[in-house]
């Protein structure tokens, strides 16, 4: 007698199901060996393609209890990441935009770039790796119509607003990579912190962790009414060390359907660049198109 494949088979991709769920509920219990956990949790939403696939062989070896596993899964995935993959739904028109993008330090396309950007009117430009090489050229581009600016190291920020109570920030990392100001806004004076928090690698990821800690503890002890934090986190929102900002900060979802993804720019798979706010309504959020970095930029609508 021939015996039919489909009950092991149907079990395997159930059981892959079931490991993905769980993977997906608990995955802040993975331990962070050498930033690996992190990484696995940059890339968390990529697991709905996986569990498709998933669904696709169940469903080819009709498979009852392989496609109940998958839709469980599913639903884990789903109630999870939906709310940030649909639409954002905002309302009204924003009172301050800010647009922020990683320019790639000795980019001959820096110049452009800031172009890009001034030429969409926002009221605040964040860049970060701003090296000595573009610096000159940025400003030339920005100067006219953002009088107002900070620099530190290699972050950069230019306001239609005036700027105030400037402060240069390390956030442990040993010297200068953010710069704190206090925009000259209607009302209350809007506080905005530009950071580029230091890159992970294979094994090095400690640096990271310490200026997001760091950048977690000093917006927590900020008592400003309007608080903006903007830049490159080199880590997305699914990372259990980016959750202390989340706990005092929010981030809108996208406009468009999708993660808004931001690098690499030619095909994004991860949002490493953020604008945060506190005291503020978040109204838009859309992710620019490729426009010679190796980030996209993002630009921002808040009230």
């Amino acid at each position: 007698m021939i015996r039919s494949s489909r009950g092991p088979r149907g079990i395997v991709v159930g059981l892959l199901a079931l490991m993905t769920g769980a993977l997906l509920l608990w995955h802040d219990l993975l331990p962070n060996i050498g930033g690996s956990a992190s990484l696995v949790e940059t890339f968390l939403p990529w697991l709905g393609v996986f569990i498709l696939v998933l669904g696709v062989a169940a469903l080819v070896r009709l498979s009852v209890f392989g496609t109940l596993c998958v839709a469980a899964a599913a639903a884990v995935w789903g109630t999870l990441f939906l709310p940030t993959f649909l639409p954002g739904m905002h309302a009204g028109a924003p009172s301050l935009t800010v647009a922020s993008e990683n320019i790639h330090a000795q980019n001959s396309a820096a110049g452009s770039i800031a172009k890009d950007l001034a030429d969409r009117a926002p009221d605040v430009i964040a860049l970060q790796e701003l090296d000595a090489t573009a610096r000159e050229t940025v400003s030339a581009v920005l100067d006219p119509g953002y009088p107002h600016s900070a620099i530190v190291g290699t972050v950069g920020l230019w306001s239609k607003y005036p700027i105030s109570d400037e402060q240069r920030l390390d956030l442990g990392l040993g010297w200068d990579r953010a710069v704190r100001v206090d925009l000259d806004t209607p009302g209350t004076p809007t506080r905005v912190y530009a950071v580029h928090i230091a890159s992970v690698r294979p094994g090095a990821y400690q640096s990271r962790d310490t200026m997001l800690a760091q950048l977690a503890e000093t917006v927590k002890a900020d008592d400003s009414a309007k608080l903006i934090v903007v830049g490159d986190f080199n880590t997305a929102s699914t990372d259990r060390k980016f959750q202390p900002l989340l706990s005092t900060l929010t981030e809108a979802p996208d406009n468009t359907l999708g993660f808004g993804f931001t690098w690499p720019a030619e095909f994004p798979v991860a949002r490493l660049d953020h604008v945060l706010v506190r005291g503020l309504t978040n109204v838009t959020s859309d992710v620019l198109a490729d426009n010679g970095s190796d980030h996209r930029g993002i630009l921002v609508g808040v009230r």
